[in-house]
């Protein structure tokens, strides 16, 4: 038994009968205690004190075999004490709400990347744990945790992630994932593709053109799907000769995929097919009647368009639609010689005109999604497809002048913030004055205070005064934007 291990035993004892039966040990020299003059029960106190810190802190750590690198030497300096101070009050003792503390963590990070500096080291592991729940926060990570938060955050299991998010958008994909390819399950190699098309979009889609007739109808279906972000030309002959595979699952996949490639070959067949569907009309007001096509033949069916059965066909506006979503946009205005907006004031057919829709969002074209929006079109996935000052406009108008069945806190939530001062001035109307709709003040609430621009400040404190006597959830909202305002004031001036 050690020294201390003895001393610790004697303590107890000492305890147990009292001072009084057994005189309290002195410490033994390894603790390097400080010895006073004081009588048996304080020294007794004392050393109970400094057991109780032994038991609880002193446990030895587990043997480990790795060698512990020491984290590197820091290039960068630390942040003021000013800006510390406010870190260090969002993660502790926060005085706004837990989605206005995320915003504003976020801040302090981007604000200490952009000057160069990095979390003082006292602050890491706090810091981490946070970041360790809530992605956001942990994509804004970067060069401001310096060396040593680098070098935590591998210590730690509970961190492990955090740098791989705050890398985003580079993308890990193992090296030896061709090789492995073909021999994976379908859930594997789905995923693996995936992420390998994002890395290499050329070797991905070589991979897959090797492996062909290796993988199963299910992955090659699921790996045409991947190739859509970053589709391009040089991924038509794969998405050709994905429509003659025997799979309709994977056709079907082919034929949604070249529905977003407008110069394509399988494009400009379809092309042909519209322009022998579509006539112009009327001597004075001119308008399109658009024939439903007969039963496709067998060029038509690889193409996409859904083949007869016999004794049940489908209705011949499905291959109508399927026709309109897969011919280009241009196709319309080279039939009637007008721009997008001019053409759509000459459909007067509503199928037509929701497959036409349907065809602008495929492509994401901004041209169409402006006539779509200015014809009246209600669709309102169009909206992210407009210029972003135009989208602030339209959705500050749709706030003022709300139409059923329209999604606007998907809307707001969706919208950059924060928001564009009209558009902030048009919620602002909505919920403040006898008229004030408080149904919408309940979606709008929790949004406002990370959402409104500080140059509305005069307008919030009007519009505070306004409110109507049972929006409590509506004041307290505003009331927080205000403080916000104030932190982000005091976060800009703490990195000057």
């Amino acid at each position: 038994m050690s020294a201390v291990d003895q001393w610790l035993a004697d303590v107890a004892t000492s305890a147990l009968v009292g001072s009084a039966r057994r005189e309290p040990p002195p410490a033994p020299d390894v603790l390097a205690l400080d010895a006073r003059e004081e009588p048996a029960e304080h020294r007794l106190l004392a050393s109970a004190a400094v057991v109780d810190a032994l038991t609880r802190a002193g446990a030895p750590l587990p043997p480990s075999s790795d060698d512990v690198l020491a984290a590197a030497e820091e290039h960068r300096p630390a942040t003021a004490d000013r800006a510390a101070q406010l870190l260090t009050l969002l993660l502790t003792q926060s005085p706004v709400s837990k989605q206005a503390r995320d915003e504003l963590v976020v801040e302090w990070l981007r604000l200490a990347e952009a000057a160069g500096q990095r979390v003082p080291w006292h602050l890491l592991p706090v810091l981490l744990d946070f970041a360790a729940g809530r992605r956001r926060v942990a994509t804004a990570l970067g060069g401001q945790l310096g060396e040593r938060g680098r070098w935590l955050v591998g210590l730690n299991e509970a961190w492990s992630g955090l740098l791989d998010d705050a890398d985003e958008p580079r993308v890990h994909v193992e090296v030896d994932w061709v090789e492995a390819w073909p021999t994976m399950s379908s859930a594997e190699a789905v995923t693996a593709f995936a992420l390998g098309r994002r890395a290499d979009a050329g070797a991905a889609r070589e991979l897959l053109e090797a492996q062909w007739s290796t993988v199963s109808a299910k992955v090659r279906a699921d790996a045409i799907r991947a190739l859509g972000p970053g589709l391009w030309a040089a991924d038509e002959p794969l998405l050709e000769q994905a429509l003659d595979d025997k799979a309709k699952s994977v056709r079907e996949a082919a034929a949604a995929m070249l529905d977003r490639l407008p110069g394509s070959a399988r494009a400009a067949r379809m092309a042909d097919r519209l322009r022998r569907l579509v006539h112009v009309k009327g001597a004075i007001v001119r308008h399109l009647e658009v024939d439903v096509p007969d039963a496709p033949d067998e060029s038509a069916v690889r193409d996409g368009l859904t083949a007869p059965a016999k004794g049940v066909s489908p209705p011949p506006t499905v291959w109508l639609s399927q026709v309109v979503r897969g011919a280009p946009l241009s196709t319309w205005t080279d039939i009637t010689g007008r721009s997008p907006a001019a053409t759509l004031k000459m459909v007067r057919d509503a199928d037509v005109l929701a497959w036409l829709t349907e065809a602008v969002l495929d492509r994401r074209d901004s041209e169409w999604a402006i006539a779509c929006v200015d014809h009246g079109i209600p669709d309102q996935r169009l909206l992210w497809l407009l210029p972003e000052e135009r989208r602030a406009r339209l959705l500050a108008d749709w706030v003022a002048r709300p139409s059923p069945g329209r999604d606007l806190r998907g809307l707001l939530t969706e919208a950059p913030r924060p928001w564009p001062d009209d558009l902030g001035r048009a919620v602002l109307r909505r919920i403040q004055g006898e008229k004030a709709d408080l149904s919408f003040g309940y979606t709008a609430a929790p949004l406002l205070p990370v959402a409104l621009s500080p140059a509305l400040a005069p307008e919030i404190n009007a519009a505070l005064s306004r409110l109507p006597e049972d929006a409590s959830h509506l004041r307290r909202a505003l009331t927080e934007t205000l403080q916000l305002h104030a932190f982000r004031t005091s976060l800009t001036e703490a990195f000057r």
